[in-house]
């Protein structure tokens, strides 16, 4: 069985390792520059700016799979936005089993007093430490790998 593993070699290995380590620290210093800004999670950021361009709202199911997380994970964290009334959630009209999540004004303007510090944040964290030529090769990798878990809907049941 061991024999059909297909092991990293040295060039997998020298880009898997740092992209793991990296990326958890990356997203631990954008989550703790936000905490500490606005107490709101990465995640909380994301879910208020999906909810933001969609004016008609989104389902937890959808908003789950955007962000390869469990629908439950979503219906809390959007439970805590709406304790905070960032978010609302009501049944959709003509499917009473659909709920969907809305940003709400105060939620709006919390994206809006977000945007400059996330932005720099970013910029801190991730773009001052890449060299400009290499943002194409970056971004197309990604766009590779958010394709095919977009296709393959990673660890979903």
């Amino acid at each position: 069985m061991a024999d059909d593993v297909r092991w990293l070699d040295e060039q997998e290995m020298a880009a898997w390792g740092p992209f793991v380590v990296s990326t958890l620290h990356l997203h631990a210093q954008l989550e703790r520059d936000l905490k500490r800004a606005f107490d709101v999670t990465l995640l909380d950021h994301g879910i208020l700016l999906m909810l933001r361009n969609t004016p008609d709202g989104l389902t937890m199911g959808h908003l789950a799979g955007q962000f390869g997380t469990e629908a439950s994970v979503i219906t809390y964290r959007v439970n805590r936005l709406e304790e905070r009334g960032l978010a609302r959630r009501a049944r959709r009209e003509g499917n009473r089993r659909e709920v969907l999540a809305r940003i709400t004004k105060p939620g709006e303007r919390l994206c809006d007093r977000m945007g400059p510090i996330h932005a720099a944040s970013v910029r801190r964290h991730f773009l001052d430490h890449v060299p400009r030529p290499d943002l194409p090769a970056i971004a197309d990798a990604f766009a590779h790998l958010y394709s095919a878990q977009r296709e393959q809907d990673y660890d979903r049941p």
